[in-house]
């Protein structure tokens, strides 16, 4: 059986291909690919980057602790874009999904135009178990799907959500133009993004454990939810 994490990591590659000007962006020193053995199991934490014209990052983290499987994806734009950030996170336990999230984040408003496509394929697919944000969930869209998934079918819904969002974001990358206006604005409202997502400490609580303090602020603030220069 495929791995749900191993099925939404091929499909994000396949977009990744797609995006203009797409390269490589140098990984710190030590943490594209990390292992430990644990008491919990191996951890085993694999990342790849890049950027391309419109986003300064392009982040894929895979990781497996024992039977815990986990899959994290942020792409960062540059400001000088007028476009969302786009993410997606996948945590499961055999194949049990107990929690499945993505979404088109604003760090504008919802004004970018990508929003009215992602509006109609937010409106096609809808899960049983729907989880509620955390309270520092409002840096969320309304299009952003959070959910627990229990069966094949809704797991298979779940990738094809994130194939559909990546295909009209990668068609609004290419689109976009640089612009000065606003700048400011969208540079703000990703550091508010990424302040936000460091509000849940449980994975850093978990990095610290293994690695050390020093290690796991290093991951968070750096690999993880860097701010824009």
């Amino acid at each position: 059986m495929v791995k749900i994490i191993d099925k939404l990591a091929a499909i994000i590659q396949e977009h990744q291909k797609k995006l203009p000007n797409i390269r490589p962006l140098e990984v710190d020193e030590g943490f594209d690919a990390v292992y430990k053995e644990t008491e919990d199991g191996n951890l085993h934490i694999d990342n790849e980057m890049y950027l391309c014209s419109g986003l300064r990052k392009v982040h894929l983290e895979v990781a497996t602790l024992g039977p815990l499987d986990i899959l994290h994806c942020i792409w960062y734009p540059e400001p000088e874009y007028d476009l969302p950030i786009f993410g997606a996170d996948i945590v499961a336990n055999k194949n049990i999904v107990s929690a499945a999230i993505t979404d088109l984040s604003p760090v504008d408003g919802i004004n970018s135009p990508v929003y009215g496509e992602i509006a109609k394929i937010s409106n096609v697919y809808n899960f049983t178990n729907v989880r509620s944000n955390p309270a520092w969930g409002d840096i969320f869209s309304p299009y952003c799907k959070f959910a627990r998934l229990e069966t094949d079918e809704e797991r298979n819904i779940f990738c094809s959500v994130v194939d559909e969002y990546l295909d009209k974001f990668v068609g609004a990358v290419w689109e976009t133009k640089p612009s000065s206006n606003r700048v400011h604005e969208r540079r703000d409202g990703q550091i508010n993004y990424c302040s936000q997502q460091k509000m849940n400490d449980k994975t850093r609580r978990i990095l610290a454990k293994y690695f050390g303090d020093n290690w796991a602020d290093f991951y968070i603030n750096q690999i993880l939810f860097d701010f824009p220069q």
